[in-house]
């Protein structure tokens, strides 16, 4: 991919559900200078993929962006970020606005404004899919915001894991990197259980083996990129680590009844 700034949205459509002000990337370049703090009416979600900069807010100190970072902001509040003179980073970058981000607000998701380093990776490619979806339709535009609420609720959600649950730990720790292999009694070590009390006490509080948890997650995460991209069926079976198309077809028609082609042009 070639560097330099790329904008997937200026001013998207109006929905029920709020709006998607302004998406974009910027890929191994520098952002555009802003020395003097603004204000933004929306919500700001920047994920710093490569490079490293700065952020800095009005009352507040200067903290360092690093690779892997998710910064937000809140609608008013006086900031700048952005790589030191001469640097570059990749990014990807989304403004919201609107009821759904007020409730996003209120319940949590999206709580103060600074960078943080969720305990769960960011899926750079599904958060580029999502923010990049066309908007043909209102439908298609709460479509998109919807599945943004959905990533950045499972960001945050993983960022701050109850140690006393390992469940909840667990459920975090499957769900991390969707793209990935996972070894499940490293999950177990990892959350301080032997394997099979792991498996039992899982099953009990969640209802289904973890394997099994972590499989549905991943159709119903490739189910929102059916629904919201043009992404081809064997672009989103790669994305989320299976074998191949026919691989993922069958895991998604045992999981909605229908293969993803059906799905896809039921949900249009």
């Amino acid at each position: 991919m070639n560097s330099g700034v790329r904008i997937f949205r200026i001013g998207g459509r109006r929905t029920r559900l709020g709006r998607l002000l302004l998406a974009g990337e910027v890929v191994d370049a520098e952002p555009a200078p802003s020395h003097e703090l603004r204000t933004v009416p929306g919500w700001v979600v920047s994920h710093v993929i490569s490079g490293s900069g700065i952020y800095r807010q009005g009352g507040g100190g200067e903290q360092t962006i690093v690779p892997g970072m998710v910064t937000v902001v809140a609608p008013g509040v006086p900031h700048l970020y952005g790589t030191l003179p001469g640097g570059r980073w990749t990014e990807l970058f989304a403004v919201v606005t609107g009821p759904l981000a007020d409730a996003l607000a209120a319940a949590g998701v999206l709580a103060g404004s600074g960078p943080r380093l969720p305990r769960t990776p960011v899926s750079a490619p599904a958060l580029r899919a999502v923010i990049a979806a066309g908007q043909p339709t209102a439908t298609d535009a709460e479509h998109q915001l919807l599945a943004l609420a959905g990533l950045l609720a499972d960001i945050t959600a993983a960022d701050t894991p109850d140690p006393r649950d390992p469940v909840k730990e667990a459920c975090a720790l499957l769900t991390e990197d969707l793209q990935a292999p996972v070894n499940l009694r490293e999950v177990a070590a990892a959350v301080g259980l032997p394997y099979d009390t792991f498996r039992r006490r899982f099953v009990a509080e969640v209802g289904q083996s973890p394997l099994a948890y972590r499989n549905g997650r991943r159709i119903r995460d490739a189910a929102g990129l059916l629904r919201m991209t043009t992404m081809t069926v064997r672009q989103i079976a790669r994305l989320y680590g299976f074998h191949d198309e026919f691989h993922f077809s069958r895991r998604f028609r045992a999981h909605f009844g229908v293969p993803p082609s059906a799905y896809r042009r039921d949900s249009g």
